[in-house]
């Protein structure tokens, strides 16, 4: 994981390079990640809307053979290959990116940041942070946390289940990030 943290703090230290500040350098580094990982963004998405359309036949495939465990896991799979469809296909693209997004929060957590961001002086500031490597004692990050995640769980292809998470989800989170 530390080559990874290495490698993310140099690329945040180019990013504060061309931008001059830790801020905007975080930012650029963040849509940078996004951008080098859409592709597996991307798949996860498109299986994720294969399966959604799927479901019907599938609730039917479970309803028909609900006594016959068996037969059932051999028409689901056919489905699965007729359609093209992986029932993991959402998820594992997903799961890639977590040790980079692990590695950019420790990263950002770690002391070369905070020496970096103290050597800088003023580029160290962003808007009503005073401090990037310190805690937001204003509480605002933390709300744009919880309404960012909120909007971003609404957009999403929802179920029964879902609805759940859309809620609880973005309370979590501002529940983790509070300092």
């Amino acid at each position: 994981m530390d080559i990874l943290e290495n490698f993310m703090l140099l690329i945040l230290n180019y990013c504060f390079y061309i931008s001059k500040n830790y801020g905007l350098a975080i930012i650029l580094l963040t849509v940078i990640m996004k951008f080098v990982l859409y592709p597996l963004t991307f798949q996860s998405s498109k299986q994720m809307a294969a399966l959604q359309r799927i479901q019907p036949i599938l609730s039917g495939i479970q309803k028909k053979y609900k006594e016959e465990p068996k037969k059932l896991q051999e028409e689901m799979l056919n489905l699965y290959k007729r359609e093209r469809v992986s029932p993991f296909g959402g998820c594992l693209p997903i799961l890639l990116q977590i040790p980079v997004f692990i590695a950019l929060f420790l990263a950002l957590k770690s002391e070369k940041f905070t020496s970096a961001v103290a050597s800088a002086g003023g580029a160290g500031k962003f808007l009503w942070i005073g401090d990037l490597p310190a805690p937001d004692k204003t509480l605002i990050l933390i709300i744009l946390i919880v309404i960012t995640t909120y909007i971003m769980q609404k957009t999403m292809p929802s179920s029964q289940q879902n609805q759940m998470i859309t809620l609880v989800m973005p309370l979590f989170i501002g529940f983790i990030s509070y300092p």
